[in-house]
C-alpha cells in the first residue's frame, strides 16, 4: 500500500497534481470536501450539520471527518488497492496521529509519505484573491492562511521530522511542478 497526501497553502495547486497523481497511477483519492458535500445531501441530523457549516463557512469537526473516511480506508483495505491519494489532509496534528493509528491497525505500516506543495504567502493571497467568491472577504481569505499557519504548518513539521515529507516547490508551471512531484515517487 502507498498513501500519499498533499498538503500546501490554499490556491497552492493540489487539486491540479492530484488529477495528474490520479491519472498516472489509478490511486483513488479520498477528498474530504467530496464526502462532506455528499453527506450534506442526506436530510438527517449529521446532513444539517455538515449543511450549516459549510453555509457559514466553517470547518469540519474531527470526528465528524474521521466517521466519513473510516468507510472509505476499510473500503479501500477490502478492495486491495495499491494505493490512496488524499486531499488535502492532514489538516490537524492530531488527524495525523489517528491517521497513523488506523493505519497502523489496517496493518499499513511505514506507507504514508506527506507531499507539500510549497507557494509563497504572499502568492497563495494573491491566487485567492483572483479565486475568490463574492462572499469571500480579504478578512476571510487572510483568516485561512493563518489558519494554515496555525494548524498545518506543524503537521508540517511532524512529517519533516519523521522523514516521511517530501516538499514540492509550488512555483511554476503546472508541468514544472508535476515534473518535480513525478521524481519524488
Amino acid at each position: 500500500m502507498e498513501i500519499i497526501s498533499f498538503i500546501g497553502r490554499p490556491c497552492a495547486g493540489k487539486g491540479t497534481q492530484i488529477e495528474l497523481l490520479k491519472k498516472k497511477t489509478g490511486f483513488p483519492v479520498m477528498s474530504t470536501g467530496e464526502m462532506l458535500r455528499e453527506r450534506a445531501k442526506k436530510d438527517d441530523v449529521l446532513g444539517r450539520k455538515i449543511k450549516d457549516a459549510f453555509q457559514e463557512g466553517k470547518l469540519h469537526p474531527t470526528p465528524v471527518v474521521f466517521s466519513l473516511w473510516m468507510p472509505f480506508f476499510l473500503e479501500t483495505k477490502e478492495s486491495d488497492a495499491e494505493g490512496v491519494i488524499m486531499d488535502g489532509n492532514p489538516r490537524k496534528l492530531y488527524e495525523a496521529w489517528m491517521l497513523e493509528e488506523l493505519f497502523e491497525f489496517l496493518d499499513w505500516k511505514d506507507c504514508w509519505r506527506v507531499f507539500y506543495i510549497n507557494i509563497k504567502e504572499e502568492d497563495a493571497y494573491e491566487r485567492m484573491k483572483k479565486r475568490a467568491r463574492e462572499h469571500d472577504s480579504e478578512e476571510e481569505i487572510k483568516s485561512r492562511l493563518q489558519w494554515f499557519n496555525a494548524e498545518i504548518v506543524p503537521v508540517i513539521d511532524y512529517f519533516k521530522e519523521k522523514g516521511s515529507l517530501v516538499e514540492i516547490d509550488g512555483e511554476g508551471t503546472v508541468e514544472e511542478v508535476w515534473e518535480r512531484v513525478k521524481s519524488n515517487l
